[in-house]
């Protein structure tokens, strides 16, 4: 009997241990843009490039096409991915409270930070109105796990993501395009161009842009269903690298919002929504959930020598979100509770 127990024991911490080790994925290539050895995966978790294998941080990393081909389409499906990584919404799409390792913050106040930090190629998004719509033409995501209070600065005590667009590449002229169409009148347009501008210079523009119906049946005559998608966003990058040992990066992005908003619903539907099934609701709210962001972002690497490179990082970021929620998920004016959030930040690192 004692053998058994120990033999089932160690087999059920084989299998958990399957179960959750997530291998890493992302792109192999380094800032410089050269191509890295085949099968490296390079991260820049430790504000260098770096050989995931080598990097003494717990960290997972995602490639841009392991994105794409997952259809990860926004901030909030990462957990599905990041052994470990939990989220809370509690206002809506795009505004993610991250938790790892059991590390979160759970707050209705907009004013608040969480303690698992978002960049956005290395610039800190401190609010809630900074987040909008970012997952497009990515190179590579990255979650660290922890604290990185020396790396990253304030609100890492649980760890950071990291979410890393696709550089611009000097001479080199490509570019994608993706369409696609779902349930509920869904429309997806997302794309990318990279142009060179001369030998020392290179453009690249990429944006996306989505559209559904309202999943979430309003059963009030003459009022729209909820939880619908309306967004669009737009990203161009300039790079200028005028010798072998300087490079300038200016990112420029803005992204905006405009669906109706969530529905909210309760359970027992047969006492808290006499009369509503789960996906329904009553509600008498019609005004849209908006959230409108704006960023621009110059990156500056100087190789000082083999081993040295200074890094600066100026940043801008304005952003606003609006919604009106129908808490009480009934016609009737019971609880009804508006939110607004305006924010802007400019900031500056160098390393």
């Amino acid at each position: 009997m004692r053998e058994r127990l120990l033999r089932n024991t160690a087999l059920t911490a084989i299998a958990v241990f399957a179960a959750t080790a997530t291998p890493a994925f992302a792109q192999a290539q380094s800032d410089s843009g050269s191509e890295s050895a085949p099968g490296e995966i390079v991260v820049t978790a430790a504000k260098r490039s770096e050989n995931l294998q080598s990097v003494p941080i717990s960290v997972s990393a995602i490639g841009g096409d392991a994105l794409e081909k997952s259809r990860i389409t926004n901030v909030d499906s990462l957990v599905t991915k990041v052994a470990n990584l939990q989220l809370t919404s509690i206002v809506g799409d795009n505004t993610p409270i991250f938790a790892l390792r059991g590390v979160s913050m759970s707050d209705y106040s907009l004013n608040q930070s969480s303690p698992v930090a978002t960049y956005y190629d290395e610039v800190y998004k401190g609010n809630f109105a900074f987040l909008g719509v970012a997952m497009y033409d990515l190179e590579r995501v990255e979650v660290l796990r922890g604290p990185q209070g020396t790396l990253y600065g304030k609100n890492t005590t649980g760890g950071a993501v990291n979410i890393i667009s696709r550089d611009a590449k000097l001479g080199e002229t490509s570019g994608y395009l993706n369409a696609g169409y779902g349930n509920y009148n869904r429309v997806d347009v997302n794309g990318a161009v990279n142009v060179p501008l001369g030998e020392k210079a290179a453009l690249r523009v990429a944006g996306t842009f989505s559209r559904a119906d309202g999943w979430f049946k309003n059963v009030v005559p003459g009022l729209p269903d909820l939880a619908s998608t309306r967004e669009y966003a737009l990203r161009g990058t300039l790079k200028f690298e005028p010798t072998d040992s300087v490079r300038f990066t200016l990112r420029a992005s803005t992204s905006f919002q405009n669906p109706q908003n969530y529905g909210i619903y309760a359970q027992p539907e047969a006492v808290h929504r006499p009369g509503l099934s789960k996906w329904e609701i009553a509600s008498d709210v019609s005004q849209r959930r908006r959230a409108r962001t704006t960023s621009v972002a110059l990156t500056t690497n100087i190789d000082v020598s083999d081993t040295l490179a200074i890094t600066s990082i100026t940043s801008y970021d304005k952003g606003t979100l609006f919604f009106r929620e129908d808490t009480d998920g009934t016609a009737t004016k019971l609880l009804e509770i508006p939110y607004y959030d305006r924010a802007s930040q400019f900031a500056r690192t160098c390393a």
